[in-house]
């Protein structure tokens, strides 16, 4: 008896999980090896130009961070809107300065974690977080600020650059799809939270 009461439940939950795993199994026999192997390459570009965004802003190095932007790319934040790697850099350079020759960043720093990422032919969509840190006053790392990016990607002259990013503020709030101010928050040209 108690043998087909544990039985019952977990031939009902192999039934239910069945067309689940078969839709997933399809998925797979659909695409060819290469085309998954494709798929893999693309998540992991997708991923590294993700974290590259962070480590270029705070390298400021803005040639190298408008360059993950495609050509019709859009960067909007504190600033406004730019579209296009040159717009962005320029808009960068006009509102941050041009760093020093042999700049060296000892204040502050982004941290990307929990990137997915879902390939789809030539186009793709990313989500991810990011905390921005700071050093205090005895030279300590602080988190200030938490938040999403929500990112579409588009694959230009065989390498995936950024369509679009929307940001969102977690820690403190900021809903990215609100417009942008008319002039950014205080301290943005320190943090470049976006």
């Amino acid at each position: 008896m108690r043998k087909t009461v544990l039985a019952v439940p977990l031939a009902m939950a192999a039934a239910m999980a069945f067309p689940v795993l078969a839709a997933h199994a399809e998925d797979h026999e659909e695409l060819t090896l290469e085309q998954r192997v494709d798929r893999l390459e693309s998540e992991k570009q997708i991923r590294e130009a993700i974290i590259e965004y962070g480590e270029y802003l705070d390298a400021r190095d803005y040639a190298g961070y408008a360059s993950l932007f495609a050509s019709d790319g859009t960067w909007t934040g504190g600033f406004g809107s730019a579209t296009g790697p040159a717009a962005i850099q320029k808009m960068l350079e006009d509102n941050l300065g041009v760093p020093e020759e042999g700049f060296i960043n000892k204040d502050n720093f982004h941290q990307n974690t929990t990137i997915v990422v879902e390939v789809h032919g030539e186009t793709a969509k990313a989500r991810s977080r990011y905390m921005f840190f700071t050093r205090t006053e005895d030279n300590r790392p602080h988190p200030l600020l938490a938040g999403r990016y929500f990112d579409e990607f588009v694959r230009e002259n065989g390498e995936w650059k950024i369509k679009t990013r929307h940001s969102h503020g977690v820690i403190p709030y900021r809903d990215g799809n609100a417009p942008p101010p008319d002039a950014p928050p205080p301290g943005v040209q320190d943090v470049m939270k976006n």
